[in-house]
């Protein structure tokens, strides 16, 4: 109910400003308040800051974590958590085994408002309907797309900010079901809002909407999101333990917490 509560309050301001995606009230709720429970466990199960810099997504029953843990076992530990939560269907562990990095962090954060404003600026595009995570360069769109033309226009924008290493669309149909379909943006130069491509003549003093470079690959993910029927807990009972777990091969156990004393 906490959750519930707390994603009502998270979605009040961009349904109030009049910012709404396709997707009804009732399914935007419940995503956020999946992703709102999944944060709130991480929490409270990284109390010296282990899970700080995951990032959740939800859309759809469908569940992106992103960002940066210290370990393996970090990794499995968050996916494991997320999957305590029960109105998520899959989930796609796209963390990354490094430490924080502030020039980094920043520069993800310029190479995300650059997407945005690439989406927004473009009539055939729902910017709303889009997630947009970006981690070491790395760009994760997740999201329903209303066609084809939207899902690769989406990924090409993203491929042609500078800075991006690659992109990893995790974008569904709204009326398929199944992964989104290969993506090819090489022979795709960079359009305006009116679907015009961009000058890239930089002598003129054309004003862009983000420094142009080769574009990026657009991506399938490494590997197939985990379902809900297929996923292994790796610290149940007799299962082979994450590195880094210590051997451990008896499951995760609580410790009471001692009474205070007098």
């Amino acid at each position: 109910m906490t959750a519930r509560v707390l994603a009502c309050l998270l979605l009040a301001a961009p349904l109030l400003g009049g910012c709404l995606s396709d997707r009804t009230f009732g399914e935007s709720l419940d995503d956020a308040s999946a992703a709102t429970e999944i944060k709130t466990r991480l929490l409270g199960a990284g109390l010296n800051g282990r899970f700080m810099e995951v990032d959740v997504a939800v859309v759809d029953r469908f569940v992106l974590l992103s960002g940066r843990v210290a370990s393996e076992a970090d990794r499995k530990e968050a996916e494991r958590l997320a999957w305590t939560t029960t109105s998520v269907d899959e989930i796609a562990n796209e963390l990354q085994i490094e430490y924080w990095d502030m020039g980094r962090d920043l520069n993800d954060a310029w190479i995300a408002e650059q997407i945005r404003t690439r989406l927004i600026a473009d009539n055939d595009i729902k910017g709303t309907n889009f997630n947009i995570q970006v981690h070491s360069g790395v760009v994760y769109l997740l999201g329903l797309a209303r066609t084809e033309d939207e899902l690769r226009r989406a990924a090409e924008h993203a491929s042609v900010v500078g800075g991006v290493q690659k992109v990893v669309s995790y974008v569904k149909m709204r009326e398929r079901v199944g992964p989104p379909p290969e993506i090819s943006v090489a022979d795709a130069p960079p359009s305006d809002r009116q679907g015009q491509p961009l000058a890239v003549d930089q002598t003129k003093g054309a004003i862009q909407l983000a420094p142009l470079s080769t574009p990026a690959p657009v991506v399938q993910p490494d590997q197939s999101p985990s379902t809900r029927n297929a996923y292994g807990d790796p610290y149940a009972p007799g299962a082979t333990p994450p590195p880094g777990s210590n051997g451990n091969t008896q499951g995760l156990k609580s410790t009471p917490v001692p009474p205070l004393k007098n």
